[in-house]
């Protein structure tokens, strides 16, 4: 190992990033962490900080949600790349970033920029051609294939301008020297390729010109005067004068020179007249169509920016050609319905590779955007069609809130968004046509492809392609393109036995290749070796049986640990795991767990769909849970499920502090240790979008704790819990019903009270969210009836459920007073308010207390109800913002009820300006209600219209309830106004709504307003 000698470096990214110490390569990783060094070496040695390394990486608002921490594994990790020959690596830690400090090495983009400069200082033709040429060299594709990050595509962009523009010089010289027969066809091929390059299109003419081509010469210019912004052209054409006459026809002598100063051309046309215009071409004038820099003007910044969601292609991509080209012309084709491209085959055959290759070859076609989901068909339980259309709903545009309930709503609400656009979506591993139909646009303007285990012989329309394993060619040619042709050749006649014995499928063949890349000592033999050993054991005599042997040799190879890391990662339910929740589940820091996934991603025993997160395909999946479960044995696979649930636990309370202001008592609903402290996150936006993402892994962890009787079931109903207080939206709601479904069950049978208590009290709160009010109200009763049996049980967890019991008593407050219950309603929430009181729970006893304040004047307590309310408003205030305003609003409405409606006035506005202001939209929108309500009881109808039409769109994403109410505030407004048109509209919706959610009271209050308005 050298101390220091950067000299030995070199680094090249006129291509995929590679970079080499001497003669030998240095394993990068993963694209991650080659964006990471491509923004450092890109930065020339200064410091890079780390906001802006995040964004260069991840994009604005896509990065991890602790990006300081991810930043620091990416350098931990490049930094072992570098470890086995410089005792000190070239990255550096500067203040708040990080520097590459190579100074003496080699880096090609300096070198290319070298020549391009020897070559712009001007010399004889003949040198600065060849000059241009050893630049060119230089590349070996496209620069920074396969990065990702915001910075990678602008450093593609950069270079490729750069090596068109050093292009066009060598052409032009070319022409010049006249002495390539060949140049009319590459200037041509480049034309096609970039239309609005003047440059090019006058070395094509001139090359077309001197081989006589006059007349297609001339086409060519028609051809670009079309497509080249006519600011490009040098000034405006004289339309009067027929170009065609005046160019002329001879053929040059052999070796003439052409150009700006060769001599006068034939008399006659003006110089910016079309005839002047291609005589200036012809000749060679460098002035004509702009320099280097000219091209089209920049678009605007599109107001929607379409999803690009396909998965990276792999650089590897090998064979199928015929099959690419038929996709691709098949999704691009159009017709009167949408087009629907079909693959099946078996697992591991490379369905999902082809797939993606194909959509990326026809994603132009697309300009709208590009969906991409893993249907999960070949997993225990497929993915639902309704959370999938959540999906690609908000990816097209429309806020969580906005995202209808019911899978028919949300397909319906899909097929109306994509209506005019072109969108290419590509559903991955499909479990059956059932599956599918609802994720099919209606637009015949949008293109569909599929890929399942089977054949979907109930798709109607769609193309059908079978996908087999790989000709015995191509699947030689994947392996030697990932072993290395060096290591291949070495040991000839080989490769052809091992691609046969990985049953030609490609993930196999990846696989066994992926061994050979990763381990020097392994020869093609031993391999060979090996898998002749494991198809002898496992009596191997079909595909699915030849990939499941190249799983075990990779498997039996493993180190201990890496081989405990490949079963433990199986454990959950889930598509993929994060990092932080991984490390748990293995008892390991993050960043040994991330050498032992990384090393197992290098070896395509895992993949990564992003940034830390760690995934399987299916089928390696199944091997891995094949291995936990008879390697493992069960108190090993509970105290890892543990480790799950508990680190899960302490994130999701962490969240559930970011996201909004609880008292401490309400953490812990059922005092359920933890013994992991978590992931801290900073931000509410932070907590959001953890628990989102990390939504499959909870469930998974619920699932466990249902099915291992070993795990508290009491953890697994306080993280639903917590679930449901910080993704306080639709498309989460019945999910977290469904996972509390689970959790009473289980607790049920196992006699657990507390948490069956808690996980019912959480799945009546969420049916209540979505309007089904009376399922609603028997799930709650039920979580009551179990909290006040444990009062009198003598049992330690008696305690705890009293939170919850007043949490319960409080959410059947909330449901009697919709339903105009209003007694009933006071009782439920003066016992809550009194239960929290005895915790010392302020929050949540002045929310008790604003409830049962309303409750009370409706049923005329007026002075007890106006003393609870400023009571309850004082408690909140003191507790943040939000529950400051929530206070303020109850204390509005109970000041209406008593007769004071220009206090509730100023309390109403006051907390619909802070909840505008907090951005908590469906409090805004009830405040907006209440103050409009107030302006129209006072007589000012106009105030109160206007109150109303300001809240009512924010109603609608957030609360069918609400919005119902809006309708009717603002119909009886229209009503005094003398618009009874409108009104008639309004009213009618709010019947509808009121209908539809079962509340017959107000149905019928506004039905009789609708029959004092005259006939339409």
């Amino acid at each position: 190992m050298d101390t220091g000698d950067t000299g030995k470096l070199r680094f090249a990214l006129l291509g995929p990033l590679r970079a080499w110490y001497g003669d030998a390569e240095l394993a990068l990783g993963r694209p991650q962490q080659r964006a990471l060094l491509a923004v450092l070496l890109d930065a020339s040695g200064r410091t890079v900080a780390h906001g802006v390394l995040a964004e260069g990486i991840w994009g604005e608002g896509a990065a991890p949600a602790d990006p300081r921490k991810a930043l620091q594994l990416l350098v931990h990790r490049l930094r072992s790349a570098f470890r086995p020959h410089l005792a000190d690596s070239p990255i550096v830690r500067v203040g708040d970033g990080y520097a590459l400090r190579a100074p003496d090495a080699w880096v090609d983009t300096t070198e290319w920029r070298r020549l391009v400069a020897e070559a712009h200082a001007g010399a004889a033709p003949a040198r600065v051609r060849e000059v241009l040429r050893a630049a060119h060299r230089l590349w070996a594709g496209e620069p920074l294939a396969g990065l990702p990050g915001p910075h990678a595509e602008a450093v593609r962009a950069r270079l490729a301008d750069e090596r068109l523009s050093a292009l066009e010089q060598r052409l032009e010289l070319d022409a010049e020297l006249g002495d390539r027969p060949d140049l009319t066809a590459e200037a041509a091929a480049l034309c096609l390729e970039h239309p609005h390059r003047p440059r090019l299109v006058a070395v094509h003419m001139r090359a077309l010109h001197r081989a006589g081509r006059t007349a297609e010469a001339l086409a060519v210019y028609e051809d670009a005067r079309a497509s080249i912004p006519t600011e490009a052209l040098s000034g405006p054409a004289d339309t009067n004068v027929p170009g065609h006459r005046s160019v002329p026809t001879g053929r040059p002598a052999p070796g003439a020179r052409s150009g700006p100063n060769s001599g006068p051309g034939p008399a006659g046309p003006a110089p910016d007249s079309p005839a002047g215009l291609q005589l200036r071409i012809l000749r060679g004038d460098p002035t004509l169509l702009g320099g280097p820099a000219d091209g089209p003007a920049e678009e605007d910044t599109p107001v929607w920016r379409a999803p690009g969601q396909l998965p990276a292609g792999l650089a590897d991509f090998t064979g199928r050609g015929d099959a690419v080209d038929a996709l691709a012309e098949q999704l691009g084709a159009g017709g009167r319905a949408v087009v629907v491209s079909a693959l099946d085959g078996m697992g591991g055959v490379g369905k999902t590779t082809l797939a993606v290759h194909a959509a990326r070859r026809a994603a132009d076609r697309f300009p709208d955007g590009q969906l991409f989901a893993d249907l999960r068909g070949a997993d225990r339980t497929p993915r639902e069609p309704a959370a999938v259309l959540a999906e690609f709903l908000r990816a097209l545009g429309v806020a969580a809130e906005d995202v209808p309930p019911g899978t028919a709503e949300r397909s319906a609400c899909y097929r109306s968004v994509l209506t005019g656009r072109r969108v290419l979506v590509v559903l991955d591993n499909a479990a059956a046509p059932e599956q599918v139909e609802p994720l099919l646009p209606g637009s015949a303007d949008c293109a569909v492809l599929v890929t399942s285990r089977i054949r979907l012989p109930g798709l109607a329309g769609a193309h059908h392609l079978r996908v087999d394993p790989l000709p015995a060619d191509e699947a030689a040619e994947l392996f030697t393109r990932i072993a290395g042709p060096d290591r291949v050749a070495a040991e000839p006649g080989l490769v052809e036995e091992i691609v046969a014995a990985c049953g030609r499928l490609p993930l196999a063949v990846r696989i066994a290749a992926s061994r050979v890349a990763a381990n020097p000592g392994t020869g093609l033999a031993a391999l060979a070796e090996g898998l002749r050993d494991e198809r002898r054991l496992a009596a191997l005599d079909d595909g699915e049986r030849a990939v499941e042997a190249t799983f075990a040799l990779s498997y039996h190879r493993l180190t201990p640990e890496a081989a405990r890391a490949f079963r433990l990662l199986s454990l959950p339910e889930a598509p993929d795991v994060a990092l932080p929740c991984a490390a748990a589940l293995l008892d390991r820091s993050e960043e040994e767990a991330d050498e032992l996934l990384e090393g197992l991603v290098d070896l395509n025993l895992l993949h990564s769909p992003g940034f830390g997160r760690y995934g399987y395909h299916d089928l390696v999946r199944a091997y891995a849970r094949d291995r936990l479960a008879e390697e493992e044995c069960g108190t090993e696979r509970s105290a890892a499920a543990a480790r799950l649930l508990d680190f899960c636990l302490a994130t999701a309370r962490h969240a559930d502090t970011a996201a909004r202001s609880v008292d401490p008592v309400e953490r812990s609903l059922l005092d359920t240790p933890v013994t992991l402290p978590g992931r801290p996150l900073a931000t509410g936006a932070d907590a959001v979008r953890w628990m989102r993402d990390q939504a499959p892994v909870h469930a998974a962890a619920v699932a466990l704790a249902c099915t291992d009787p070993a795990l508290p079931l009491a953890q697994a109903a306080e993280l639903v819990d917590k679930m449901g207080s910080v993704l306080f939206e639709r498309t989460q709601t019945t999910v977290i019903a469904g996972l509390a479904e689970r959790i009473a069950g289980a607790a049920a049978s196992r006699g657990d009270r507390a948490p069956q208590a808690l996980a019912r009290y959480v799945r009546g709160t969420m049916l209540w969210h979505v309007n089904r009010y009376e399922e609603s109200r028997t799930e709650i009763t039920r979580a009551v009836a179990l909290c006040e049996a444990l009062a009198q049980d003598p049992d330690p967890t008696a305690g705890p459920a009293a939170r919850v019991r007043a949490k319960a008593l409080l959410t059947l407050a909330g449901n009697a007073r919709v339903h105009g219950r209003h007694a009933e309603a006071a009782g439920h929430a003066g016992r809550a308010a009194e239960v929290f009181r005895g915790l010392g729970a302020e929050r949540a006893q002045g929310s008790a207390l604003g409830e049962f304040a309303f409750n009370a004047a409706h049923t005329g307590r007026l002075t007890e109800a106006r003393q609870a309310a400023e009571r309850g408003a004082r408690l909140m205030s003191g507790t943040g913002p939000v529950s400051a305003a929530t206070g303020r609003y109850y204390l509005a409405r109970v000041l209406r009820l008593c007769g004071d409606p220009e206090g509730a006035l100023v309390q109403a506005t006051g907390a619909r300006e802070e909840f505008a202001r907090l951005q908590v939209t469906v409090f805004e929108a009830a405040a907006g209600d209440l103050a409009a309500r107030i302006h129209a009881e006072c007589g000012r109808a106009t105030l109160a219209a206007e109150a109303a039409e300001e809240a009512l769109p924010l109603a609608r994403k957030t609360s069918v309830a609400l919005e119902a109410a809006l309708l009717r505030t603002l119909g009886s407004a229209l009503v005094s106004l003398g618009r009874p048109s409108r009104a008639r509209a309004c009213l009618q919706d709010a019947a509808e709504l009121y209908a539809r959610l079962g509340i017959a009271d107000e149905e019928q209050v506004v039905r009789a307003l609708l029959d004092t308005l005259p006939a339409p």
